[in-house]
């Protein structure tokens, strides 16, 4: 087996162009990914390390592969350092507000949200009433000094929570093995985005042609402006320990 595959990940943030990125990396000459969430680190450890790397399958390219769990679940940053202790993630991170509504309204379009009430109802006594986005937000409140707070579909708003997950990260990885990028940066200059990915994995600078895909989804609710600010409010302190980190402010996630 070759510890060294893959060369990199895209870890997450879930709903913050993740997709887009790793479209747009495919493209490049000199790198190789799967055209699927793998989910190996979360979901499908148990395969083992042999059907993981058999995914690889161009030995003479940089590659790697993008799956938006293993920023969230603690479990797979052991998991990777394990795998290969000198692997590069890259980071992808937007305004959690935006962030959060996108992945419940995702959950709401394909019906998800309420089988994860249901199966959320048969394991905490604390119910989930409403699966509305102002209401699952205070419900995650309500839940905010237990553990479930991280379960599903509370977990639209705990993946938000992105400097606890690089903390987690650090724990094995050194600073300099992560590549994190700002959503709304990406999305106006993706050609500076990439050429940071470029220097990044060591490669020739994307061809200029190789613009951002970015899917387009209408949604069939409307973020509920008269939540936004105590939800923003309840994001600030782990922002500002975010920016503390990054050594600069996002303004586009100012208020």
């Amino acid at each position: 087996m070759n510890k060294s595959i893959p060369d990199f990940l895209v870890v997450g943030a879930a709903k913050s162009g993740t997709t887009s990125l790793i479209t747009d990396m495919r493209k490049h000459p000199e790198i190789f990914t799967p055209g699927i969430e793998v989910n190996y680190f979360s979901h499908y450890y148990d395969k083992g390390p042999g059907w993981y790397t058999a995914i690889f399958k161009e030995p003479g390219k940089i590659q790697g592969e993008k799956s938006t769990s293993y920023l969230f679940y603690p479990v797979c940053h052991e998991r990777i350092f394990n795998h290969n202790p000198e692997i590069k993630l890259i980071i992808l991170l937007r305004e959690p507000v935006k962030r959060a509504f996108s992945n419940w309204t995702m959950r709401y379009v394909q019906h998800r949200l309420l089988y994860q009430a249901h199966i959320f109802n048969q394991q905490y006594p604390n119910k989930i009433e409403n699966i509305g986005f102002s209401q699952l937000f205070h419900h995650f409140l309500s839940c905010y000094s237990s553990p479930c707070y991280n379960n599903e579909p509370l977990d639209v708003f705990s993946r938000g929570l992105y400097i606890n997950q690089i903390e987690s990260l650090l724990q094995f990885f050194k600073r300099e093995q992560i590549l994190i990028l700002i959503s709304e940066n990406y999305f106006r200059n993706p050609v500076e985005t990439l050429s940071k990915v470029s220097q990044f994995l060591n490669v020739d600078d994307f061809p200029n042609n190789q613009l951002s895909w970015k899917r387009k989804m209408e949604y069939p609710k409307k973020l509920d402006e008269s939540v936004v600010s105590e939800i923003h409010h309840f994001y600030k302190p782990y922002n500002e320990r975010l920016f503390d980190f990054l050594g600069f402010e996002i303004p586009a996630w100012k208020r």
